[in-house]
C-alpha cells in the first residue's frame, strides 16, 4: 500500500535534480573563494635538530581566474629572546616540488624578507580550479633543547609555527604529523589570531599528531611535542649576531529509468544552451561602440552612449596614466585582484604626493642591507585621499607616531593589508568599473556548478546502490543522471569563470592603462623635456612599479639626466625618497632603492613574531604564533 506514495516521492527527487540547471543565479549561493581546501604535514624530526619536511597541499584558486601557481614563504629569520643584535636563523634546504594533479611545479627559491619564498609554477603556463601540491624541504637547527635544574637538557622541544598570522588564505583542514626518534611525552596545539590561547588538537605518542578545521585568513597555528633529550644528539639553536533502503515493482523502475535517463541526457545540454547564451550576453566586457578603446563619451552623454560586448583588445599608446587613477587601482583594473604590490605602489605614490618621505638608512634589524624610515608629512593643500589610502596612511601612523621605521610593522600590519585590499574592491566598484565584485560574479555561477557536481557524484557513487535497493535491479537510471549533473556541473564551472565583466567605464580604463604601460616601456629620453623630468619621473614611477618596468624607466631618465648635464642644465634628483638624510645621485639608484623597498615592505607586512627558543609548557610560553618559523602562503 506504500508503493504509490513512495514512488511519487522518489519521481519529485528525480525531476528536482534533472531541472536544477534552471535555478535562478540569485538563488545560488558562491561555494569558496581561494583557499587551501586541505594542508597535510609531516615533520620528521633528526636526532641533530633539523627536519624534514613533506608538505601536501590542495588549493583551490579562485572561482572563474587563472594563475600561474602558488608560493609558499618560510620564515627561515626570527627575534631570539628578545635579545637586541641576535636572530635565530633556520637554514633551507633539499627542495623538492611536483604535482600530483599535473600543474605547473616549476619551483624558484629566493629572499623574501624574514622568509624564503618557494614559488611554484610557470610564467608562461596558467593553472586553474583545484590543483593539488607536494613539497619537500629540510628546516635546520629547529629543536628547543630544555635545561633541567642542573643544566643540562632534559627535554627537547619541537615548538613550531606551521602557519604564522600572517597566512591570509583560509585553510579549511589542516593535518599534522610528527615523527620523532621517540615518542612525544606531552603536546599542545593553539589555533587563531596572534597570541590566542585557543587549543587544537594534539595527540602525543609516535606518531604526534595535530589538526584543525576552519582556520580564517589571520589565524595561526602552532603545534608543540616535547621528547626526552637522550633521543638526540644535544640540537642547539642557530643564533647569529644581526637583526631578524525495500524493494517495489518491475513498473516503478522502469518509470524511473525513464526519468533518470532524460534527466541525465538533458542536464549537459541545458547547461550548455543556458551558460553560452548568458556568457554570450552578460559574461563578455562592455565597450562603448563607436569609440576607440581608451576613449569614454562626456558625462552627459554616458548614459546615451550605446555600448557593445566583446570587440578589439588592441590599445593605443597613452602619455599619461588614465585621469584620476591611481596606481595601486591600475594594478587592480589590470588583474582584477588588489594585489600586496598594489599597496605598496600606493604608499610610495603617496610619497610623490607629498603625504610622507621615505628615508632609505643603514639597516639594523632584521633587513640585512637597509631599512626605511617612513617620515609622515603635513598634508599637501588641495589633494584628497581615496579611503583605502587613509586607512593605509593611518595604519602605518595612528598608534606610532610621525617617523616609523618599515621594520617596526612586522608582525602587526597583516590585518591592516587585509582592510586595505577590502577597500581597493569597493572603490573599482564605486568607480562603476563593475557593477559588483569580480570574485562574486564568477562564484555565483561556479557555485552552482560545484552543487551540481556534488549532486551527480552523489548519485553516481552513493544514490545509485540506494535506488537499486529501493526500486529493485531493474533500476539502471542512477549513472546516468549521476553523469549527466556531473558533466552540467563542469560546464556551468568553466564557463561561470567567464561571467565577470567589465562595464564600458571598466574597460576604458584598462585600455588606458595598457596604453600607459606600452607608453613607459617605449618612452624615448628626447621626448622628455629637461625641466618636466624630475616631476614626471617620481609621477610615473609608482606605476612602473606596478607594471614591473621601473628599471627601463629608470635607464630612459638616465639618458635625460647625462644630455641635461651636457646641456648645462642638471635635473635636481626628488626630495621624495632620500638616502640618509640626501638625494640620491641618480635616477638609477632611486628607481633601485624603490623597488627593494616595494619587495621588502611586502616581505614586512607579512613577517612573523619573533621565537622565544624556551619550553611551550611553562612560563606562560604557549600560544598561537609563540613558536619558531611559520609559514605563508598565496597564489600569483
Amino acid at each position: 500500500m506504500q508503493t504509490r506514495p513512495r514512488l511519487r516521492a522518489l519521481l519529485v527527487l528525480l525531476l528536482a535534480s534533472a531541472f536544477a540547471v534552471l535555478i535562478p543565479a540569485g538563488t545560488a549561493h558562491a561555494v569558496g573563494d581561494e583557499a587551501m581546501e586541505r594542508f597535510a604535514v609531516v615533520y620528521d624530526l633528526q636526532p641533530d635538530g633539523s627536519v624534514q619536511v613533506s608538505e601536501t597541499i590542495t588549493w583551490r584558486f579562485p572561482p572563474g581566474e587563472q594563475r600561474h601557481g602558488i608560493f609558499r614563504n618560510i620564515v627561515v629569520r626570527m627575534g631570539y629572546q628578545d635579545q637586541e643584535g641576535k636572530y635565530r636563523y633556520y637554514e633551507l634546504t633539499d627542495v623538492e616540488v611536483s604535482s600530483p594533479s599535473g600543474a605547473p611545479a616549476d619551483f624558484r627559491v629566493s629572499d623574501n624578507g624574514a622568509a624564503r619564498e618557494i614559488r611554484i609554477g610557470s610564467a608562461d603556463e596558467w593553472t586553474e580550479g583545484t590543483q593539488v601540491y607536494e613539497l619537500r624541504y629540510t628546516l635546520h637547527n629547529v629543536l628547543n633543547p630544555i635545561a633541567g635544574p642542573g643544566g643540562e637538557p632534559r627535554t627537547v622541544e619541537f615548538h613550531y609555527n606551521v602557519f604564522g598570522s600572517n597566512e591570509l588564505t583560509a585553510r579549511e583542514r589542516v593535518n599534522v604529523v610528527v615523527n620523532a626518534p621517540a615518542a612525544s611525552t606531552q603536546v599542545a596545539c593553539f589555533e587563531g589570531e596572534a597570541r590566542s590561547d585557543t587549543q587544537c588538537q594534539a595527540r602525543a605518542g609516535s606518531p604526534t599528531t595535530f589538526a584543525a578545521m576552519g582556520l580564517a585568513p589571520g589565524d595561526a597555528m602552532t603545534v608543540i611535542a616535547g621528547y626526552p633529550a637522550a633521543a638526540f644528539t644535544n640540537p642547539q639553536p642557530d643564533v647569529r649576531d644581526g637583526n631578524a533502503d525495500s524493494t517495489l515493482g518491475s513498473g516503478a523502475a522502469s518509470a524511473a529509468n525513464a526519468a533518470a535517463t532524460a534527466a541525465g541526457v538533458a542536464a549537459p545540454v541545458l547547461a550548455l544552451a543556458v551558460m553560452g547564451a548568458l556568457v554570450w550576453t552578460r559574461g563578455r566586457d562592455e565597450r562603448y561602440a563607436d569609440l576607440t578603446p581608451g576613449l569614454t563619451p562626456s558625462v552627459t552623454d554616458r548614459e546615451s552612449q550605446p555600448t557593445t560586448r566583446g570587440g578589439p583588445d588592441t590599445v593605443a599608446v597613452q602619455f599619461h596614466p588614465p585621469a584620476g587613477v591611481p596606481p595601486g587601482l591600475v594594478g587592480t583594473i589590470i588583474d582584477e585582484r588588489a594585489n600586496p604590490i598594489d599597496v605598496s605602489s600606493t604608499l610610495i605614490d603617496l610619497a610623490v604626493r607629498g603625504y610622507l618621505r621615505i628615508e632609505e638608512v643603514e639597516g639594523g634589524g632584521m633587513f640585512t642591507r637597509t631599512d626605511w624610515n617612513l617620515v609622515r608629512l603635513d598634508p599637501p593643500a588641495g589633494d584628497t585621499l581615496l579611503p583605502y589610502e587613509r586607512r593605509l596612511l593611518d595604519g602605518i601612523f595612528s598608534t606610532r607616531g610621525d617617523v616609523v621605521a618599515l621594520s617596526d610593522l612586522k608582525n602587526t600590519f597583516a590585518s591592516t593589508l587585509r582592510r586595505i585590499q577590502s577597500n581597493m574592491y569597493d572603490e573599482v566598484v564605486t568607480r562603476h568599473w563593475f557593477r559588483s565584485s569580480p570574485q562574486l560574479q564568477r562564484g555565483m555561477w561556479q557555485g552552482l556548478g560545484i552543487v551540481l557536481a556534488v549532486v551527480g557524484g552523489m548519485i553516481l557513487f552513493y544514490g545509485q546502490g540506494a535506488m537499486t535497493a529501493l526500486l529493485g535491479s531493474g533500476f539502471t537510471g542512477g549513472a546516468v543522471l549521476g553523469i549527466g549533473l556531473l558533466v552540467a556541473g563542469a560546464i556551468v564551472w568553466f564557463l561561470g569563470g567567464r561571467m565577470a565583466a567589465k562595464t564600458a567605464e571598466g574597460s576604458a580604463v584598462l585600455a588606458q592603462s595598457l596604453g600607459f604601460k606600452e607608453y613607459l616601456t617605449t618612452a624615448e629620453a628626447g621626448q622628455i623635456a629637461f625641466e618636466e623630468a624630475s616631476n614626471i619621473f617620481s609621477r610615473y614611477l609608482p606605476y612602473a612599479v606596478v607594471f614591473g618596468v621601473a628599471d627601463r624607466w629608470a635607464s630612459t631618465f638616465a639618458e635625460v639626466a647625462q644630455a641635461a648635464d651636457a646641456a648645462g642644465r642638471p635635473i635636481l634628483m626628488p626630495s621624495w625618497y632620500i638616502w640618509s638624510g640626501a638625494a640620491f645621485p641618480d635616477f638609477g639608484s632611486i628607481a633601485n632603492g624603490v623597488e627593494s623597498f616595494s619587495t621588502t615592505s611586502t616581505g614586512t607586512f607579512t613577517s612573523t613574531p619573533g621565537s622565544s627558543g624556551s619550553s611551550g609548557f611553562s612560563g606562560g610560553g604557549g600560544f598561537s604564533g609563540s613558536g619558531g618559523g611559520g609559514s605563508s602562503s598565496g597564489s600569483w
